[in-house]
């Protein structure tokens, strides 16, 4: 059984509409996605703490380490 040129033209062409739609829909999910990223709003920071820092013995509160933070206290010996 012969196939003719007619159908193998007709199926050639439904693969290259079907690459082509695909390439773009994966495109167009591709640039919303990076849209969405974009505008991604990050939460707001806690509200600082109202009650003040407890006052037990040998407790300190330590300071952050960071660009213009002091470095940590040293801690107690272990008992």
């Amino acid at each position: 059984m012969a196939v003719s040129r007619r159908l193998y033209l007709v199926i050639f062409s439904v693969l290259i509409a079907a690459l082509a739609i695909t390439g773009l829909y994966l495109r167009q999910r591709a640039i919303k996605a990076a849209q969405d990223a974009a505008n991604c709003e990050t939460p707001a920071p806690p509200p600082p703490p109202t009650t003040p820092p407890p006052k037990l013995p040998g407790f300190e509160l330590e300071t952050s380490c960071g660009p213009g933070g002091t470095p940590p206290a040293k801690t107690p010996p272990p008992r």
